[in-house]
């Protein structure tokens, strides 16, 4: 069971649909703001992006 459950989640991170968590986030001011450096938990795919704003 263990092995399928590895393997959907394999699966839904090559379809795009990755779990990720917030690694880092740097801070800035005016119209750039913040930018998030993100990790996929299954799949370790690093990316970044815009931070949220409020």
């Amino acid at each position: 069971m263990r092995k399928l459950r590895y393997m959907f989640g394999r699966f839904l991170c090559l379809i795009g649909q990755h779990d990720y968590h917030v690694i880092e986030v740097v801070f800035g001011f005016g119209q750039s703001g913040s930018v998030e450096k993100i990790e996929c938990l299954r799949c370790g795919h690093v990316t970044t992006r815009k931070g949220t704003s409020g």
